[in-house]
This record gives structure tokens, C-alpha cells and sequence, in this order.
């Protein structure tokens, strides 16, 4: 993993291209508790770093390849993410104290560094992190798999009775939604 020590960075910056392999981003990832993605592909970095006093100022670039997992049929997908980013990194020692617990847009695009050396891999596995689909599909309009037989409705409809719900309530006489049967 790439790591920069302060003392590197020249007063007229940074200007850094670095490319992480699957082998060391799979070693990285063992460290969190559930991951439901892998790396298909390098990640591929790109930086620029410079100080303003006790701060450290990075504009970068990352991109890579991951495979998922569609979360309505489980088909396996292949997603290539792109992502530019600004951070300031701030002396952890300068870190907001518990009772600063609101935060602003500024603070969103801060994070901290410590012993005088930036993480700058694990800096570039969080943006890519950050561009993950809460929901993977393998398409918008994904018809999911059939919950009485598993049949992948994406290749055709399945053989199976198909119940109709309803909401609970008799059906009303006007053609409306039927009254509260308790006050509102």
C-alpha cells in the first residue's frame, strides 16, 4: 500500500500516478468484516499534493473495476468506476473535539493524518468505496428472481401461480379508497 511521508512533499507539491494490484487490494479489503464486492482490475491512482501550513491539500483521480453482484437476480456484474476527488487532510491533533459534533460541507471533504505520514492507498480504496451502488443492478429495469421457484425472470416468466395481494381492505363501493374505519 502507498504511503507518502510529509517531509516528501516539496513546497511547490506533488504530482503522483500510482497503481495498486488486486493481490494487495484483496489483502486491504480482509480487514473489513463484510465486503460483497471484489477488485476486477488495478486501481488506478493519480494525485496531487501540496501543503498549506499544518494541512495537506490532495486533488485526485482514482479508477478501477469491481465485480458484484446484482442484488435482485445475484447475476455477477462487471462495473468500471471513475471518480475525482478533493480532501484536506488535517493534523489529527487539530481533529474536532466531541462537543463540534455538527458538520459542514467543508468537513465532508476533510479527513486526518498522523505520524507524519500520509495513507494515500487507503485514501483511494475510500473514494472508490464511496462510488459503490448502495443497490447493484445488472440492469434498471432488473426483473429479479421468482420467489417461489428462484427462475431468473430476466430470461422469461416461470411457471408458477402467482397469488394476488391486496391491500386488506374490502373493496369500496364509490370506486375510492375506502374510509378510515378509525378516527384520523
Amino acid at each position: 500500500m502507498f504511503t507518502l511521508k510529509l517531509d516528501d512533499i516539496p513546497a511547490e507539491g506533488l504530482n503522483l500516478n500510482w497503481t495498486e494490484e488486486r493481490s494487495s487490494l484483496s489483502t486491504y479489503l480482509e480487514n473489513f468484516s463484510q465486503i460483497d464486492f471484489g477488485f476486477e482490475g488495478p486501481l488506478q491512482s493519480e494525485a496531487r499534493v501540496w501543503k498549506a501550513g499544518q494541512s495537506v491539500l490532495i486533488n485526485g483521480r482514482v479508477q478501477t473495476t469491481l465485480h458484484l453482484q446484482c442484488v435482485r437476480c445475484l447475476k455477477e456484474i462487471v462495473l468500471p468506476i471513475s471518480s475525482t476527488f478533493e480532501l484536506t487532510l488535517l493534523p489529527l491533533k487539530e481533529a474536532p473535539s466531541a462537543e463540534e459534533a455538527e458538520l459542514g460541507e467543508e468537513d465532508m471533504e476533510s479527513n486526518f493524518y498522523q505520524g507524519g505520514e500520509i495513507h494515500l492507498s487507503e485514501i483511494a480504496c475510500e473514494q472508490i468505496f464511496l462510488e459503490i451502488p448502495f443497490k447493484p443492478l445488472c440492469q434498471e429495469d432488473c426483473k429479479g428472481l421468482c420467489p417461489a421457484c428462484g427462475k431468473d425472470l430476466n430470461l422469461g416468466s416461470c411457471e408458477c401461480v402467482k397469488k394476488e395481494f391486496g391491500s386488506g381492505h374490502p373493496p369500496s363501493q364509490g370506486g375510492g379508497v375506502p374510509a378510515c374505519p378509525a378516527p384520523c
